[in-house]
């Protein structure tokens, strides 16, 4: 069932929220590096620069999608990276593919032409997800990280606005 909540941009109330999502979701199926921040001040340096998105339902942030250039050349100012989080509590609720729809949006109103991603090839979950939201395979990077043992690949997907 879908919850119907808010997309905004993050305000300052929202840093503790993020700073659990963010110490909660990441594990070694899901990212190469497990994301750990001490402090909201150490989460604030980390995401500088980003602009971020919440979903949040009054006070509670159930996800967020923070989005950056891929580097800073001016050739890079028409494409987005993104990292996209939901709390674990409301995850398979549609707040995801919200938080998507919601970039889509303001990716379309601010002229940006293709949103990318990363993502693990054992977080099959998450390949069906971009899939369903339109985004397609670009690249596979085979064996590009080596965690607790073994190989794993890398993919990257976009979304193209126009």
């Amino acid at each position: 069932m879908e919850k119907k909540i808010e997309i905004r941009a993050i305000e300052e109330n929202d840093f503790p929220a993020l700073l659990e999502i963010e110490n909660t979701i990441w594990t070694n199926e899901n990212s190469p590096v497990l994301h750990y921040y001490d402090s909201v001040d150490e989460y604030k340096e980390k995401i500088a620069g980003r602009k971020i998105f919440i979903a949040a339902e009054k006070d509670q942030v159930h996800g967020f999608v923070d989005v950056h250039h891929p580097t800073p050349l001016l050739s890079h100012k028409k494409q987005w990276m993104i990292g996209i989080g939901v709390h674990p509590n409301s995850q398979s609720l549609g707040i995801g593919r919200q938080l998507l729809d919601y970039l889509k949006e303001v990716a379309i109103q601010e002229d940006i032409h293709k949103i990318s991603l990363r993502v693990m090839g054992t977080n099959t979950k998450a390949i069906q997800f971009y899939e369903k939201n339109g985004f397609i395979q670009e690249a596979l990077f085979k064996d590009e990280f080596f965690i607790n043992g073994a190989f794993c690949d890398d993919y990257q997907f976009a979304y193209f606005t126009d």
